[in-house]
């Protein structure tokens, strides 16, 4: 029996399918597998003892597509595969761009015969001899599948429109179609195929599909003869368009049922090839749910930016314009009176504007960064600090390292946090920019992956109780604050895609950490 060597590449343990000797119908083939938890480890495991097949697994804790690349410059020709749920859409598309292959991992215990069965098949084993395999069969059909997931120019209709035609042809149905229940209603939603009954826009009874299995089921269904069960033979799907054999998943969207994706035929089928079918008609469901909540998310996502922009013109020209109207007729009337009460009055007006100047960044600053591009902290922070006003402060950075970002946004996330520093701290006070999990040894960021940094004071800190708080709008402690430094520091962060978190610094003053840093 022909043995694969096998490089793991994960956090987990390998699949049991590998380190257990078992394997998918059909197949004659065991693995010899060496697994290992961290990219530096999986290259040095490479090069020790060259490999016939490698498998990763996400998360990790280097970024995937340089790991892959710097395997490929040592061996054009190895299969790579990429093991990770369908959840992961970015790292899928990355490493699927990058050339490798994907095999989905889910909760369905035959993903990981699934992925066997890729392996053998990339690692040059399985041959003719397996080419009606219907694990081999399915495997090919989810990579091309995701290929088409994967090509960006294209809307979600027109994917869902070639992701069901390749179904049909890879899995060898002439009819598919994804639809939307609602209310014990089937609307079709996408077909592929010619059938008189199945169409674009058409609406049918729940009761009368097999779709009720697949909905109550809420798993996958494969249907191989209809004509032998009783119950499904009366149905008018069977009886009215004719459908013998049915595979279907149910469509989630954040976390309900939301429809559900079939292949269906006219004749009897196979019970094992349309068992093996029911992963890939399982994850090219998830896919459709994954792509239809983020197209909800970015169709709300528009709806908040219009309302932040007609917020936006309020503030800047509803509110701005009497503002500018008092401060003018004020300083008319500092040239006729001299009272002290005019004195309160410029602090009121002043402290109204630094609120509309607030409010306004914190309006833009939640929307995603458009324009990235390599910015050097070193340079920003100094920037940064001439326009802080403070003798007793000190600035330090004790690490050079490189962010992608837009710098103009950046900019108001350090001056933010020096004026929040200073401001909440009396006397003289230092305040510290570095990596972190750095001892300030200077060192640069990795070149890629994601990494973490801090910029924190030896001040008093912020007791454990109120670091949430701080992050949101309008809360301060200074009487003369806005409270809305903190949330344009976090929503300029998130819209980076970083993570921010408020801790005790080693002087035990407050320590800013930015994580998920690109």
């Amino acid at each position: 029996m022909p043995t694969l060597r096998v490089l793991h590449v994960g956090p987990a343990d390998p699949p049991d399918t590998l380190t257990n000797g078992a394997a998918p119908p059909a197949a004659d083939t065991e693995f010899s597998v060496v697994s290992v938890e961290t990219a530096d480890a999986g290259l040095r495991a490479y090069e020790a003892e060259h490999a016939d097949c490698l498998v990763v697994e996400p998360p990790l804790d280097a970024d995937i597509v340089d790991f892959l690349s710097r395997i490929r410059e040592r061996d054009p020709a190895l299969p790579i595969l990429l093991f990770a749920s369908p959840a992961d859409l970015d790292v899928v598309s990355r490493v699927l761009a990058a050339g490798a292959d994907y095999v989905p991992k889910t909760d369905d215990d035959s993903d990981a015969a699934l992925l066997a069965a890729r392996i053998e098949t990339l690692g040059g084993v399985g041959g003719e001899q397996h080419s009606a395999d219907p694990w081999r069969q399915s495997t090919a059909a989810i990579s091309r599948l995701y290929s088409i997931t994967n090509q960006s120019e294209l809307s979600f209709s027109e994917k869902l429109d070639r992701a069901l035609a390749v179904g049909t042809a890879e899995l060898g149905y002439p009819f598919a179609y994804a639809t939307r229940i609602e209310n014990n209603d089937v609307e079709v939603l996408a077909v592929a195929g010619d059938h008189d009954d199945i169409a674009v826009g058409q609406t049918t009874s729940l009761s009368d599909n097999y779709c009720q299995l697949t909905i109550a089921e809420n798993e996958p269904v494969a249907i191989g003869n209809a004509g032998t069960d009783d119950a499904l033979s009366e149905l008018p799907v069977h009886t009215e368009m004719g459908l013998a054999c049915y595979v279907g998943a149910p469509i989630t969207v954040d976390g309900e049922v939301y429809g559900s994706l079939c292949f269906a035929g006219n004749e009897p089928r196979d019970p094992e090839l349309i068992e093996a079918q029911k992963l890939t008609v399982k994850t090219l469901a998830q896919w459709v749910g994954y792509e239809l909540e983020r197209s909800q998310r970015e169709q709300e996502l528009k709806r908040q930016i219009d309302r932040l922009e007609e917020f936006s013109h309020i503030v800047s020209h509803d509110l701005r314009n009497p503002l500018n109207v008092a401060q003018g007729r004020l300083e008319i009337a500092q040239a006729d009176y001299d009272s002290p009460h005019l004195d309160t009055v410029i602090d009121a007006l002043d402290r109204m504007e630094d609120i509309i100047e607030d409010t306004l960044m914190l309006a833009r600053q939640g929307q995603s960064v458009d324009s990235m591009e390599p910015v050097e902290i070193t340079d920003l922070v100094e920037d940064c600090w001439e326009l802080i006003e403070s003798p007793n402060a000190e600035l330090r950075v004790v690490d050079e390292f490189t962010v992608h970002g837009d710098p103009n946004r950046l900019s108001h996330v350090f001056e933010n946090l020096f004026r929040n520093a200073i401001d909440h701290n009396e006397g003289a006070i230092t305040i510290r920019v570095g990596l972190k999990n750095v001892m300030y040894t200077n060192t640069r960021a990795p070149d890629s992956g994601t990494f973490g940094f801090f910029v924190e004071d030896d001040g008093r800190g912020v007791p454990e109780g109120r670091r949430e708080a701080v992050f949101d709008a309008g809360e301060t402690t200074r009487t003369d604050g806005t409270g809305f430094g903190l949330p344009i520091v976090k929503q300029t962060a998130e819209a980076h895609g970083w993570e921010v978190e408020l801790t005790d610094s080693f002087d035990g003053g407050a320590r800013f950490e930015f994580t998920n840093v690109r």
